[in-house]
C-alpha cells in the first residue's frame, strides 16, 4: 500500500458523520473533485469501496487520482449547497462541471422612487422602489438602448449630488441630449411622459410606444410644428431598428428561465433563454464537459454555478428533467432570490415551445463550441509535450515586470484557462521591496507574494510563464522551490534579430540549457504569445495609471483634512473637478466623511481666483488607481 493510500484509509477512518463538503485533492495539492454531502463518513467512504454500486467512470478518475481528503463540516444540507459552489468556484476542480462564461449580467434600473428618475446600468439588484430590468446576456444589447433613451429619450444621467448642486445647463442640455430639470427648464409632468416612454420601451411595449409616437408625430405635424415631428420620426425609426436587431419574441407569461441541454460525446451544450416581461430578451449556450454525469446530476450542477452571485432569479425555472435535489436548490433560489422561485418541467403549452426552442439553440451550438473546446485540448497536450510535461497544460498564468529606468516598477499577473483570459484572476503588484530597475528581483518578490501560504489564494496553475529567459526562470524557480509550489514552469523570450533573420521564439524550462524553438505558427506558441502579450499590455496599462497618479498635481491634495479617502468620496460621487468645484456647500457636506466646516473651506479654495490649473483626466485617474484592487491582497 502506497503512503498516499495509508494516508486515505488513515483519513476514512476519522469522518464525521455529519452534513457537509468533501474535498479530494491530487499529489501537486490542487482539488479535483467538490461534492457535498448529508453524511461526510458514509458518502466519502463510498468511491474507495469496491464493492460500490457506482460504476460511472467519473469516480474511478476521482479516486485514481485523489492523494488527500480535505471535509468541513456544515449546520445543515442547504449550508452545505452553498459552500459547494463557492468551493467550485474558488478552486475551479477537474472533475466537476465548470462554466466558463459565468458572470454576473447587466441590468438596467429606472431611478423611479425619485422624482426626476435616470436609467443606468448596474451589476446586482436591490430591494428599494426603483424599477429594474433583465438582466441582459448581451452587454451590447444594453448599450443600444441606453443610447436610444440618451439619444431621443432625454432622461437625466447625472448624480444626485451634481443634480441638486446645478446652478446652470451643463453640456447634456446644450447638445440635446438632457431638458435640464436641474435647473427648472423642464416640467414634472413632461418629465414623467419621458420617464414613461422610458418603461414601455424596456417592458417591451415598443408596439405600444410606437404608436403613440405616431400619434403625437401627427399632431406635431398638424400644428405644423415640423421640428418636434421630425424628433417622433426619428425616435420611430431608433426604436424599430433597436428591437428588430434584438429579435425579440412575445410569450404570454412573464419572468422566467428557461434551460434545456444536447449532449454531445463528452461534452454537454446547456442553452438558457431569459423571458422577461413575456419576451425572450437574451440568451447564451455554456458548453463543458460532462465527465458521465446524469441529466439531473448536469443540471443539478449547472443550477449552483449558474445562480451563484448576485444574480437576478425569476420566479420560475423551466428544465427538460427535475434535477438531483431539486427540493433543495429550489429553498436555496428562494432565499437567494428574495422570493419564491419555482423548478418545473413543462408538459404542454407554450413553455414547451420555449424549451425546444432552447433545445434547437443548444443543438447549434453545439458543434462550433465542442470543436472550439477538442481544439484547445489538442494546443494544451501539445504545449505539454513540448514542455516535457506528464499532463496537459490547461491553466496558465503569466508574469510581466515594467518600469521606467527603475522607476514606478510594477508587475502583472494574467490568467488563462483552456486558451481563453479569466479576467477574474487577473493580478496587478505593486514592487514593494525592489529600488531601481531589478527584473529578476521584483519577479522573486511577486512570485513570492502569490505563492505564500494563505486562506484565500487563487488555485495553483499547471503552468507559469515568465517573460524572459534563463535569469527570469532560475529567479522564479528558486522562489517557487522555497515554498514547495509544484507547478511547471517556463520562461519565454522575445524574438530577436541576427543576421539579418528574425529567430523563433524561445521557450526555456528549468534544467536545460538551450531554449526550445517553438514554430511561429505553431498553435502552442501562439498561445504563449498571446499570454506574454496580455501580461504586458496589463502591467504596462497599470504603469500608465500610476505615472498620471504620481504627475498628478491636484489642489485637493493641498486643503488640510482632505486625504485619500475624502478625495476619493468626492469625485466618486460628483465624478470630476469640475462637478465638486460646481457644487455647493451643502452638496459637499452629503458626501461620506464631509463635515461643514470642510465643505465651505473646500468650495472657497476651489472657487478662488488663485485655484491651480489641474488636468481633469489626471485627477480622473487618481480615482480610478484610488479604486483599483492593486492585489486581493494576496499579491
Amino acid at each position: 500500500m502506497t503512503l498516499h493510500e495509508n494516508r486515505i484509509q488513515d483519513q476514512l477512518a476519522t469522518l464525521p458523520t455529519k452534513p457537509g463538503v468533501y474535498i479530494f485533492q491530487d499529489e501537486k495539492s490542487k482539488t479535483i473533485y467538490v461534492g457535498k454531502a448529508i453524511n461526510l463518513r458514509s458518502r466519502v467512504r463510498s468511491y474507495f469501496q469496491k464493492s460500490s454500486s457506482d460504476t460511472r467512470l467519473l469516480f474511478s478518475r476521482i479516486v485514481k487520482n485523489t492523494a488527500d481528503i480535505d471535509v468541513i463540516v456544515c449546520a445543515n444540507e442547504l449550508e452545505a449547497l452553498l459552500l459547494e459552489n463557492n468551493l467550485i468556484k474558488k478552486h475551479r476542480p477537474t472533475y466537476n462541471l465548470r462554466l466558463r462564461d459565468d458572470k454576473t449580467y447587466l441590468s438596467l434600473r429606472v431611478t423611479t422612487g425619485e422624482m426626476w428618475p435616470r436609467v443606468h446600468p448596474i451589476r446586482s439588484w436591490k430591494s428599494d422602489k426603483h424599477t429594474y430590468f433583465g438582466p441582459y446576456s448581451s452587454a451590447k444589447s444594453v448599450y443600444q438602448l441606453l443610447k436610444l433613451i440618451k439619444k431621443f429619450i432625454p432622461l437625466r444621467t447625472c448624480s444626485n449630488a451634481f443634480f441638486d448642486s446645478r446652478k446652470r445647463p451643463c453640456i447634456e442640455f446644450e447638445i440635446g441630449r438632457c431638458t435640464a430639470p436641474c435647473v427648472g427648464l423642464d416640467t414634472s409632468k413632461s418629465y414623467s411622459k419621458m420617464v414613461e416612454d422610458v418603461l414601455m420601451l424596456l417592458r417591451g411595449k415598443d408596439r405600444s410606444l410606437i404608436r403613440m409616437l405616431n400619434d403625437r408625430m401627427k399632431e406635431a405635424s398638424t400644428n405644423k410644428e415640423y421640428e418636434s415631428a421630425g424628433k417622433f420620426r426619428d425616435q420611430i425609426n431608433a426604436i424599430e431598428k433597436v428591437m428588430q436587431q434584438q429579435h425579440v419574441q412575445e410569450h404570454p407569461h412573464g419572468d422566467c428561465d428557461v434551460i434545456h441541454l444536447h449532449q454531445q460525446g463528452d461534452f454537454a451544450s446547456i442553452h438558457v433563454l431569459l423571458v422577461r416581461h413575456g419576451r425572450v430578451i437574451s440568451s447564451a449556450t455554456h458548453t463543458t464537459r460532462i465527465h458521465d454525469q446524469t441529466i439531473a446530476g448536469i443540471l443539478s450542477a449547472f443550477l449552483g454555478q449558474y445562480y451563484h452571485g448576485e444574480k437576478y432569479v425569476p420566479s420560475e425555472v423551466f428544465l427538460p428533467e427535475l434535477p438531483i435535489d431539486h427540493v433543495l436548490i429550489e429553498k436555496w433560489l428562494s432565499e437567494h432570490a428574495g422570493h419564491k422561485v419555482s423548478v418545473k418541467v413543462p408538459k404542454r403549452g407554450p413553455r414547451v415551445r420555449l424549451l425546444e426552442m432552447a433545445l434547437e439553440n443548444a443543438r447549434v451550438q453545439a458543434d462550433v463550441n465542442t470543436h472550439q473546446i477538442k481544439t484547445q485540448e489538442a494546443i494544451s497536450i501539445s504545449l505539454g509535450r513540448y514542455l516535457n510535461l506528464s499532463k496537459p497544460v490547461r491553466t496558465i498564468e503569466c508574469y510581466d515586470i515594467s518600469n521606467i529606468q527603475g522607476t514606478l516598477n510594477v508587475a502583472s499577473k494574467v490568467y488563462f484557462e483552456d486558451g481563453e483570459p479569466d479576467t477574474d484572476l487577473y493580478r496587478r503588484f505593486r514592487i514593494r521591496s525592489v529600488k531601481g530597475s531589478d527584473d529578476f528581483a521584483s519577479m522573486q518578490e511577486v512570485l513570492r507574494r502569490r505563492f505564500r501560504p494563505q486562506e484565500n489564494r487563487d488555485p495553483i496553475p499547471d503552468l507559469v510563464v515568465v517573460d524572459g529567459g534563463k535569469g527570469q526562470i532560475s529567479s522564479a524557480l528558486e522562489i517557487l522551490e522555497k515554498l514547495g509550489v509544484k507547478t511547471a514552469l517556463c520562461g519565454l523570450a522575445k524574438d530577436r534579430l541576427r543576421a539579418g533573420e528574425r529567430t523563433q521564439e524561445r521557450v526555456y524550462i528549468p534544467g536545460k540549457t538551450d531554449p526550445i524553438d517553438l514554430p511561429e505558427d505553431d498553435p502552442a506558441s501562439r498561445l504563449l504569445q498571446r499570454l506574454r502579450d496580455e501580461a504586458h499590455r496589463f502591467a504596462n496599462s497599470y504603469h500608465r495609471e500610476l505615472r498620471r497618479r504620481s504627475n498628478l498635481v491636484s489642489g485637493l491634495e493641498d486643503i488640510p483634512g482632505i486625504g485619500p479617502k475624502r478625495r476619493r468620496s468626492l469625485l466618486q460621487e460628483f465624478g470630476s473637478l469640475k462637478m465638486v468645484r460646481d457644487a455647493s456647500i451643502d452638496a459637499l457636506a452629503r458626501v461620506q466623511g464631509m463635515t461643514p466646516a470642510l465643505a465651505e473651506s473646500l468650495h472657497h479654495f476651489l472657487n478662488s481666483p488663485e485655484e491651480p490649473d489641474v488636468e481633469e483626466e489626471a485627477l480622473q485617474a487618481s480615482i480610478d488607481g484610488d479604486e483599483t484592487v492593486e492585489e486581493s491582497d494576496q499579491s
